[in-house]
């Protein structure tokens, strides 16, 4: 059964932005269904591929008082989501020098092989970015 609350969006492109610190990724709990996420997700009427970076920082600027750094989301990766193959995702990776610069209810940090290890407790989006986020977040470690 489909989920109403989703309909309206369907089809839609979404941005989506993943924390990652000291080679891990911040993940929260999704309220619907309990799986682990990435905390920044949105949909966009508009078409990301003209204006996705400042679609982006606009997000991440919505929770300004949940993250606490300068640094701005970069663009990572354009896929398919999992879930309906007309609908386009556009990934991006928010480096953070330190863990604390970012705090939602309940949400941690996670590596990638916790991701592939527990499969059902993350998300569909997230089960499919787990192996190109672990590699940024492995790249940012070192960067930084």
């Amino acid at each position: 059964m489909e989920n109403p609350l989703l309909t309206p969006c369907k089809n839609m492109p979404i941005i989506r932005i993943a924390p990652v610190c000291n080679g891990k990724i911040y993940v929260t709990p999704r309220h619907l269904s309990n799986q682990m996420d990435l905390p920044l997700e949105e949909y966009t009427a508009v078409a990301p591929a003209k204006s996705s970076n400042k679609l982006a920082r606009l997000l991440t600027s919505k929770y300004e008082s949940q993250i606490q750094t300068e640094e701005h989301p970069r663009f990572s990766v354009k896929y398919t989501s999992p879930h309906n193959q007309q609908e386009e995702v556009y990934l991006y990776i928010l480096p953070l020098n330190h863990e604390k610069e970012i705090s939602f209810e309940e949400g941690k940090f996670v590596t990638a092989n916790e991701i592939t290890a527990n499969n059902q407790l993350f998300s569909k989006y997230l089960q499919k970015e787990s192996g190109l986020l672990g590699m940024a977040a492995e790249l940012w470690n070192d960067y930084l």
